[in-house]
């Protein structure tokens, strides 16, 4: 009976990740259409024109495109303070629970959001009082769905060797982008107005939280199903004494900036690139919606066949992942730069994405070398809280930046990338990542 039961679960974990990936495919095409859409739907909306009275100053201000780009900023704030927290939570309540929770938020979220844009469209909100609201409906959506990120995270280096790390991580970030290539298809859908690609992600996020539900077991790190007595006890000695991981861990801070220098760059000329469609390359606004959807098509076709053909066929450490990918970023985002052009800007995106889809793997690996199994979720939840910060200053500075040069944002994110591939290089702690276990 207990040979049995080991059997039935040792199949289960052996196909538990393809479940995963789909729920991550899932996200990934949430992120394409969001970005696809935001631009279009803020101007339709008129948030570009909305006035703010600030009593201190007894004036007027309006932001422009802040108020559209701060939805996204407002969004990777919360992302980037409770990721950390459900990191944590992974440790202890198990990968699967905390995974469903940011699933079944993603979609309520999205949904809240979209009753509210509804309300705008029918003018029953209007001017601060919809942008208001709009900003506390991405903030409720970020503060749930935040959870699946770390806990997948966590959840993919229980089931996978320490020696494929990477290439685990890889095959996770390769099915998210897969998302994110598919989700310009639901971006085409815009035609049926601007809140139905956004309904359609809503519904398969639901399908493949469902999907989790039944068909996923929980991890083998934290699953206490099998084992001696004294193992069970060790596991949950171990769940009990969790600590709080700190962003200034020596074991690990050299490795972070890598992280939130590559998210900040991506949030703030990703952010952009609707509007930069729109004013430099003389695009409709559908026409815009349609063709950042296409760029970004070109961006995941190029991070998918970097995850696949380079990292997982073959031998690269973590070290020489970072280190060969964050040149291609950086000529990436020149390229959109100094064309200006529709061939331009999809072939920096394309380059982008090679360059993303080796450093990406690589950062998430090197980092989770330095840490023990049961401090993964905590140093996941990290790494979320990363790339939330990120994509809150990015969306930021992009907005800011765009209303002085149009091309400013690629401009500063492809001289930042560049002197970051020159720390990584001259940095002695990334020579040995990936080698030393």
């Amino acid at each position: 009976m207990n040979n049995s039961k080991a059997s039935v679960l040792n199949s289960s974990v052996a196909l538990n990740p393809y479940v995963l990936y789909l729920a991550m495919l899932s996200v990934g095409m949430g992120q394409t259409v969001i970005y696809a859409v935001m631009p279009a739907l803020g101007r339709e909306l008129g948030l570009d024109t909305i006035q703010l009275w600030l009593p201190f100053f007894d004036q007027n201000w309006q932001p422009g495109k802040l108020a559209i780009t701060s939805l996204s900023a407002m969004t990777a704030l919360v992302f980037a303070l409770v990721a950390p927290y459900w990191g944590r939570k992974s440790d202890s309540l198990g990968r699967k629970s905390v995974i469903l929770i940011g699933l079944f938020g993603y979609t309520l979220g999205t949904l809240l959001f979209n009753v509210v844009a509804y309300a705008g469209f029918q003018g029953l909100i209007t001017g601060g009082m919809l942008w208001l609201l709009l900003i506390l409906a991405r903030v409720v959506h970020a503060a749930i769905m935040s959870a699946t990120f770390p806990a997948s995270n966590a959840y993919i280096i229980d089931v996978t060797p320490l020696t494929d790390r990477a290439k685990g991580l890889g095959r996770m970030s390769a099915a998210n982008q897969l998302g994110v290539l598919m989700g310009p298809v639901m971006a085409a859908t815009v035609v049926a107005g601007f809140l139905m690609p956004l309904m359609i992600q809503a519904s398969i996020t639901l399908i493949c939280a469902l999907l989790v539900y039944y068909f996923l077991p929980e991890s083998r790190e934290l699953n206490v199903q099998g084992g001696d007595d004294l193992t069970k006890i060790r596991r949950l000695k171990d769940k009990k004494s969790l600590v709080k991981l700190s962003f200034f861990d020596p074991r690990y801070r050299f490795i972070l900036p890598v992280g939130l220098v590559l998210y900040t760059m991506q949030g703030m000329v990703q952010q952009t690139l609707g509007f930069y469609c729109e004013d430099v390359l003389g695009m409709s606004r559908m026409t815009s919606v349609q063709f950042y959807a296409t760029a970004m098509m070109f961006s995941s076709l190029a991070m998918i066949a970097a995850q696949l053909f380079i990292v997982q066929r073959s031998s690269l450490n973590c070290s020489t992942l970072i280190r060969c990918g964050l040149p291609f970023c950086a000529l990436g985002y020149a390229t959109i730069a100094f064309t200006a052009s529709q061939l331009g800007l999809l072939l920096g995106m394309a380059m982008f994405g090679l360059g993303v889809g080796l450093v990406m793997p690589g950062f998430s690996a090197a980092a989770s070398y330095t840490v023990d199994s049961r401090e993964q979720g905590n140093l996941s939840g990290l790494i979320g809280s990363i790339a939330g910060m990120g994509f809150v200053i990015g969306p930021i500075m992009g907005g800011a930046i765009y209303n002085l040069h149009l091309s400013g944002p690629c401009i500063l994110a492809a001289i930042t990338l560049s002197f970051l591939a020159l720390y990584v290089s001259i940095n002695k702690r990334f020579s040995n990542l990936g080698t030393e276990n």
